[in-house]
């Protein structure tokens, strides 16, 4: 059976390289019972027909959404404390998600506000964020109308704090970058290269496989400066 070549544009994944788009190409046919003659032409099945262009859109979607987690979890790490869900994976000694019973917001730059839902559930709080091992105390605050609220003083960050917030952040690196994790970019190469296998080699899939090397080198190069900038912000 013959190749069908469809053409077709080229396209851009990044500002400074692009990648070799290419014809359809056909899926390896499993192997089965040996035919010969027009028995085997007759009851063999067609290719499947695919196009490689559509597995390194589908590998840089999943490189891009990487970045977008990597930024977001290593925002949470220079936040800390700070951070308004802090407390949003809490469950009181009762059962209850944290969240359901109260809601944390900034009160300037230096704490955190808890304002509980049903003043019954004051007392449950504050057991339930003294028992979480974060050295964090809620004090309730004074005046009319504020029975419901509680105030966190946040520490003030050292020197040792931010190299131990460095440190988180470069272990969110390295499991962004390879690890078992399946949105990692290492994972996502191994899954889109193992597609690549199975499909007939020629010059066309191993151009494919280059392109797709050269673009998972891009984004570690993207995912490292990213960890760079964290970095810099948190030591600044």
């Amino acid at each position: 059976m013959s190749k069908l070549i469809i053409p077709c544009r080229n396209f851009l994944w990044s500002a400074s390289r692009s990648i070799h788009t290419t014809a359809p190409l056909l899926k390896k046919v499993k192997k089965g019972a040996a035919h010969t003659g027009k028995a085997a032409a007759k009851e063999a099945e067609p290719d499947e027909i695919v196009d490689v262009k559509s597995y390194l859109l589908a590998a840089k979607s999943k490189f891009d959404q990487c970045l977008v987690a990597c930024q977001k979890r290593q925002n949470e790490v220079k936040q800390s404390t700070a951070n308004v869900k802090i407390f949003d994976q809490l469950k009181l000694a009762t059962g209850a998600p944290f969240t359901d019973v109260a809601s944390t917001s900034l009160k300037g730059k230096n704490a955190l506000l808890v304002s509980v839902f049903n003043p019954l559930d004051v007392k449950k709080v504050v057991s339930c964020i003294l028992a979480s091992g974060m050295n964090l105390t809620p004090e309730q605050m004074e005046g009319e109308g504020n029975q419901q609220n509680l105030k966190i003083s946040l520490p003030p960050r050292t020197r040792e704090s931010r190299l131990q917030q460095c440190k988180d952040c470069k272990a969110v690196f390295e499991e962004y970058k390879n690890s078992g994790l399946k949105s990692s970019l290492g994972s996502v190469r191994r899954t889109f290269m193992s597609k690549l296998k199975t499909i007939k080699q020629d010059d066309v899939v191993k151009r494919t496989e280059k392109d797709l090397e050269a673009m998972h080198k891009a984004y570690v190069n993207k995912l490292h400066e990213q960890f760079k900038q964290a970095e810099k912000s948190i030591m600044a």
